[in-house]
């Protein structure tokens, strides 16, 4: 389950208005969660000063105190048995994140260099080195394609080679990149993984959605593009014989409390419980997007707040229809993510 908690708030100068509610966590380890991925803003560990560009912002120290909040996070959900992904959810790019294009960023290779990279995960995975706390860390997310294909590649490379400089040995998950179909692993390494990791522990993950992935379901319309995605993926991971995560997936809720019609959840629901299929059989790793409890207005949210807010004063406690899909395909394998626990 992604946790987008971190995200949402943007920037707030009193930490302790974001994130989740220890409650939330106890509310998903109910549920049958045992995984959350906790996408992470690097704009927020090195914030652009008053008045600074992008580069000002990446000549700033870490920031302790937001990666002390990150911590917090993965303590509240460890003592409900859930482990965390840490995943920095900008893709090569800084301060651009997910979402639309940031005015003046800069990219892996335009702008970020290579210490600048090996200076954030080596201080990221220095704190939780040896914290079983932590299933993973997700070097990247989404890369855009903009940053290129061999930049991408060798800017993963040297965030792995941070993070093993550290002693940490974490699994790492390395993704594709933002480009539906030239930014597939099987199109970007056809001729298979390319990370040297001297502990073999990567994982290679990619990201699924339908093409309006907020429109309503439509009894006539073909999803099973989304279902070939996902297959090509699988079939290029069992082939060079890595493991594989869906970091990502997800579709509108509808019904008592969603954003469609329960018509259109059903509809939604019945094209998914095909790519838990998918993914099941192949067995591959899945983490739904997305949990929080700062907005009910993100129309593929399955877990949210019946009061929302920063801070929500009553944290998750609200599943939404997908969860009928998610909760059928919980704790699928023994050794997935890390050693010992699979995702949701």
């Amino acid at each position: 389950m992604n946790i987008y908690s971190l995200i949402f708030p943007g920037f707030q100068e009193d930490l302790s208005v974001v994130g989740e509610p220890e409650s939330s966590y106890a509310f998903l380890a109910s549920r049958g969660i045992d995984i959350v991925r906790l996408a992470v803003p690097w704009q927020r560990l090195q914030e652009i000063p008053p008045g600074g560009d992008a580069a000002d912002g990446l000549a700033q120290p870490i920031d302790m105190a937001y990666l002390d909040k990150v911590s917090e996070e993965v303590a509240e959900a460890g003592r409900h048995g859930i482990r965390t992904v840490i995943d920095l959810h900008n893709g090569c790019t800084y301060p651009w994140g997910g979402g639309d294009y940031v005015e003046g960023s800069l990219r892996c290779g335009d702008g970020i260099t290579e210490e600048h990279v090996t200076v954030l995960w080596r201080t990221i995975a220095e704190r939780f080195t040896g914290d079983q706390r932590v299933a993973a860390l997700n070097i990247f997310n989404e890369p855009r394609w903009s940053v290129g294909v061999d930049n991408y590649k060798r800017f993963a490379q040297v965030a792995v080679d941070a993070i093993r400089s550290t002693g940490n040995d974490h699994t790492i998950w390395v993704e594709g990149m933002l480009s539906d179909t030239r930014g597939r692993l099987s199109t970007i390494a056809p001729d298979g993984p390319w990370i040297v990791d001297p502990l073999d522990r990567v994982m290679y993950s990619e990201h699924f959605y339908v093409e309006n992935s907020r429109a309503n379901y439509d009894p006539d319309a073909d999803y099973g593009r989304v279902l070939e995605q996902l297959t090509t993926f699988a079939e290029w991971c069992r082939i060079w014989a890595v493991r594989c995560s869906v970091g990502e997936v997800g579709w509108p809720s509808g019904g008592d409390g969603g954003f469609q019609s329960a018509a259109s959840a059903e509809g939604w629901n019945a094209v998914f419980e095909e790519f838990y299929n998918i993914a099941d059989q192949y067995k591959l790793d899945v983490t739904y997007f997305a949990a929080s409890s700062t907005t009910r207005e993100g129309p593929l949210l399955a877990y949210v707040a019946s009061s929302p807010g920063l801070p929500s004063s009553s944290g998750i406690d609200t599943a939404l229809s997908q969860s009928a899909v998610i909760e059928r395909h919980l704790s699928r394998r023994a050794d997935s993510l890390s050693s010992s626990q699979s995702p949701e």
